[in-house]
This record gives structure tokens, C-alpha cells and sequence, in this order.
């Protein structure tokens, strides 16, 4: 029987279809506004990693159920188009994609997103069709919305000692628990504050740990990122690029992240090289357009090398 392909980070969780638009100044209540662009885009917290981990020329493969709407198509289409595996997406009637409308400032790449979960459906580990994806896979990533399929799959990741990234970004009655079965919880600034109501990066970094092993990375938009290990805490700087949209900025830090991790780097060069990824995706519109390839990402690197 011929054996299964490698795969570097197996995602569970969300893909999007966002509809962006961009403006100059941010709309009163109850006004119309003109937009000065609009673009339909691929998104989700573990749809846009898993696009950030295949161009960056990792195995990436997607566990997911999706229908026969346009929008699921899309949402398929889109993920095997950045040559992601999409062989663990189960056909499944009626399953869509999360649908958000994304309005960004086109001064400062700022933006709020409304998004709805209607029909969204997530696959547990005992549905995947491989039923052994533990044996060849490097790394687990999973995000809140993945709920308790996450969960389950975290907990059968763990028994086989494959690191689990968590995507965390609200407060849900299932997250405590799924946080606590995560080896890699990576989560904002803004999260962490609301989360464990600290003002302190180390008090937030001290506060999400659950486990001595866990490792807790607090990212900080242009402030950079914060992290404990069982080595102590770190502090790294931003990557300064000219900002257009940070869209896809978090999402493209975990699937770089998680990839490093997949590689046998060290927590603090893949947090590294999961900044620089999430700061050039901060160049383009949208949440995957700025999503830079391996070569891309390896000549910002070797400008900040001391």
C-alpha cells in the first residue's frame, strides 16, 4: 500500500469569503459612504495560515466540511489554488465557508470585521478520511472555531506528542478547555488583556499558561510580539513595513509560526520568521494578497540579520 504524503501543519478550523472595502474616513452611524475600493477575498484564521504555509513551501492540509454553494466552491477553490491539501474536506450538504464584510481605512490599514457562522460546520478527528493523520503530521493548528472538534483533535494530537498551535481571538464557553489541551497558544494583545483582564505582557503571558510546558506568544501588532517558554520570557520588535491592510496579519503569523515549528526551529526563530511573514502580509489588501512566498520572506530576513 503506498503510504500517505508528509504533512507539515494539518489545519482545523475556519475559511472565509470577505468582502472588503476601503475608506479614507471612518462612516457615522446611519450615513451612506462611497467606497473607495472593494474586493471579494479568501480568508479565515486557519484558511489564511494554511495559504501562508503552502507559499511559504510547506505541506499544508485543510480538515474541514464544505457544500455545493457558490460561496463553499469558492472557499475550496481558493485553498486549492495556494496548493493547499484539501483531500480531509468532507462534502457535506449545506456546509458553508463564515462570510465576513471587511471595512478598512485606507490611511492607517485598520479595519472592523462583521462575519456570520450560519451553516458553518466543522469535522470531528474520527470523520477525517485518514483515520492515522497523526502519524504524519507535524504539527496540529486549530482555532476557536473549530470548537469541539478542535478540541478532540488537540487532545489526539498531544497523545502522540505533535505540537498544537491555538488561533484564540473571543471569549467562547468551549476556549478555556481548548487552550489548556494546546502545547502553542498564540493569541493578540487585545485578546489577552480582555481575557485575563492584565495590563502587563508578563502578567497576560503568566496568566494564559495553564501548563509549565506551554509555550504563551502575545502578539502586538507594531509593538512586535512577547512570548514564555519554559526558558523564560522574550521580547521581539516589529518588522517596519509600509502598512496597507492587516487583514490576514495574526492568521499568516500562526501558519508561519506553526510551520516553523514544523521545521524543528526554536520558539524564538519561529517567532521571528512568523513576524516578518505577518508584517509583508500587512503590504497588500486583503487577507492573503500580501502573503509573501519563501523567497520573499527570506530577503526581509536577511536584512535584520546582526
Amino acid at each position: 500500500m503506498k503510504s500517505q504524503p508528509h504533512i507539515d501543519v494539518l489545519g482545523l478550523g475556519s475559511v472565509t469569503v470577505d468582502f472588503v472595502g476601503t475608506v479614507k474616513t471612518w462612516p457615522d452611524k446611519g450615513v451612506k459612504m462611497m467606497l473607495d475600493s472593494f474586493s471579494v477575498c479568501d480568508g479565515g484564521l486557519v484558511g489564511t495560515a494554511l495559504a501562508a504555509i503552502a507559499r511559504l513551501g510547506g505541506k499544508a492540509a485543510f480538515a474541514g466540511k464544505l457544500g455545493q454553494s457558490e460561496m463553499a466552491r469558492r472557499a475550496l477553490k481558493a485553498l486549492s489554488k495556494e496548493s493547499v491539501d484539501t483531500s480531509f474536506v468532507l462534502p457535506a450538504e449545506g456546509a458553508e465557508p463564515i462570510i465576513a464584510f471587511i471595512l478598512t481605512s485606507s490611511i492607517d490599514g485598520q479595519r472592523n470585521i462583521l462575519w456570520t457562522r450560519q451553516n458553518v460546520q466543522y469535522p470531528m478527528p474520527w470523520e477525517f478520511p485518514d483515520k492515522n493523520w497523526f502519524e504524519r503530521t507535524s504539527v496540529l493548528l486549530i482555532d476557536y472555531e473549530s470548537g469541539l472538534a478542535g478540541i478532540k483533535a488537540a487532545k489526539i494530537a498531544r497523545q502522540y506528542n505533535i505540537p498544537v498551535v491555538i488561533d484564540v481571538e473571543r471569549d467562547e464557553p468551549h476556549v478555556p478547555e481548548a487552550m489548556r489541551t494546546s502545547s502553542h497558544i498564540v493569541v493578540s494583545e487585545d485578546f489577552a488583556s480582555s481575557y485575563v483582564g492584565k495590563l502587563s505582557i508578563i502578567d497576560m503571558l503568566t496568566a494564559l499558561r495553564t501548563d509549565s510546558q506551554q509555550t504563551i506568544i502575545i502578539t502586538r501588532g507594531e509593538k512586535g510580539c512577547a512570548g514564555l517558554t519554559d526558558k523564560g520570557v522574550f521580547e521581539l520588535p516589529a518588522y517596519q513595513v509600509d502598512v496597507v491592510d492587516t487583514t490576514g496579519c495574526g492568521d499568516t503569523f500562526h501558519g508561519a509560526f506553526a510551520l516553523a515549528l514544523a521545521r524543528k526551529q526554536s520558539v524564538i526563530e519561529a517567532a521571528k520568521f512568523a513576524s516578518a511573514a505577518a508584517a509583508l502580509c500587512a503590504t497588500q489588501l486583503g487577507g492573503r494578497a500580501g502573503i509573501p512566498t519563501a523567497e520573499q520572506l527570506e530577503q526581509l530576513l536577511s536584512k535584520h540579520k546582526s
